[in-house]
């Protein structure tokens, strides 16, 4: 066995051991990045767009996007937990089953333009008309439920509320038994972009033909089908740096260069997956930061000025709990809400409980802000911002989700609709 070991590049047990921590620390950036972008491009469309608000969404979409366009695909080949469960399927089902199916060059090119369909058909249908057909039928939301490290399967809600969903996830996971990366070649959506936008890399794989011999072993090693063997300098959108094809190579031919100078590819890929899930973290602190020091300051503009704060909060500040929150006014308003502070819960995200307190002044739903949750945070901080703006601004508990985190987005609204229950 330790011979075994000893034989295995380096850079396959430094990507190996990412992408099992993304795995399981950090499975959603994936999430969080393409409904990111589709929540700016839809508030931008909308003339909505406010970056206080957009904040989470903006911070995602900023650890990975830029990041791509300068260093490469990093974060499809070392972090992105969708695409590393079809390693894992594909690995280990060549255990089994030795002989895979070959696809030719040219079909492969054929299919490689699918995402890119579905990248449009999700930009015109869903994003810019706002249509709801496709609202069930997310593979990633099915896939969230399913293999969150440390949380049991949510297998009988993803079966009521995302049948189409699960099949879907199914289907590509049977896919990835004999198509490496299948997801990721033929369908991901989000890896339709970063194929757009990572064409301006600084990165790139060197391997001068004339060195070459006549194995086409990195050709036949690449999970995303890029024919190697054409080029001195690989710039193909399809790369994900996953240095397959550098760990494979029997002549050492292939390398990961900068302009002209090869870099250790171990090295830069830790960097990397550093850079983009060190600015991810950052960006949450702040937001969470953020947010936490605005309930703080309007709580207390709250205690010193009485109705100010609801006032604030309508023009797009939160507000902390009052520990007066089952408290109502005796008088009824036009509206049918009776003035005072009140409670609700609802079920959110694999079925977690959240509380929110919701001040309701002349009539008016003033300030929405969370008691307690038990549901994923980092979907739970994607969606408040938004459905309690939207709520406040159209006095209603019936919103648009926000997309990514719809189950949250749910939760929330359903809370505060118990909340406003009990003022009438």
């Amino acid at each position: 066995m330790p011979n075994r070991i000893s034989r295995i590049p380096v850079i396959r047990i430094v990507r190996a051991v990412s992408q099992v921590l993304f795995f399981i620390f950090l499975p959603g950036v994936y999430f969080s990045a393409f409904s990111g972008v589709q929540q700016i491009v839809q508030s931008i469309l909308n003339h909505s767009f406010n970056p206080a608000v957009l904040l989470p969404q903006i911070v995602a979409t900023v650890a990975v996007i830029p990041l791509t366009m300068v260093l490469g695909r990093f974060f499809c080949g070392w972090m992105c937990a969708f695409g590393s469960m079809g390693d894992f399927i594909y690995e280990i089902s060549s255990k089994i089953w030795k002989r895979k199916p070959r696809i030719s060059e040219r079909l492969d090119r054929v299919l490689k333009l699918v995402k890119y369909v579905w990248l449009a058909v999700l930009v015109v249908v869903v994003w810019a008309l706002g249509s709801k057909l496709f609202a069930s039928a997310d593979p990633w939301d099915a896939f969230g439920m399913l293999f969150t490290f440390g949380k049991a399967p949510a297998l009988s809600l993803v079966l009521t509320t995302l049948l189409p969903a699960f099949f879907l996830l199914v289907g590509i996971m049977v896919g990835s038994v004999f198509v490496h990366r299948f997801f990721c070649r033929y369908l991901c959506p989000l890896g339709a972009i970063f194929a757009i936008v990572s064409k301006v890399r600084v990165t790139h794989i060197q391997k001068e033909r004339t060195s070459c011999g006549k194995c086409r072993a990195c050709t036949n090693a690449c999970p995303m089908g890029i024919a190697l063997y054409r080029s001195d300098k690989v710039r193909s959108g399809e790369c994900i740096a996953c240095m397959a094809c550098v760990a494979v190579c029997p002549r050492k031919n292939a390398t990961l260069a900068i302009s002209e100078s090869s870099v250790r590819p171990a090295a830069a890929g830790v960097m990397a997956a550093a850079v983009m899930a060190g600015t991810y973290y950052a960006g949450t602190f702040s937001t969470n930061l953020l947010s936490s020091n605005t309930a703080t300051a309007a709580g207390a503009a709250s205690s010193d000025q009485g109705s100010t704060a609801g006032s604030a909060s309508l023009e797009g500040s939160q507000t902390a709990p009052s520990s007066s929150s089952s408290a109502a006014a005796s008088s009824q308003t036009s509206s049918g809400y009776k003035d005072g502070v009140y409670q609700g819960t609802g079920t959110g995200f694999r079925g977690g409980t959240t509380t929110v307190s919701v001040t309701v002044q002349d009539g008016r739903i003033m300030s929405v802000s969370t008691v307690s949750t038990q549901d994923d945070t980092s979907f739970y901080s994607r969606a408040y911002p938004t459905i309690t703006q939207a709520i406040i601004r159209s006095q209603s508990a019936q919103v648009d989700a926000v997309s990514g985190a719809t189950y949250s987005s749910r939760g929330i609204m359903e809370a505060v609709a118990n909340a406003l229950s009990k003022a009438l």
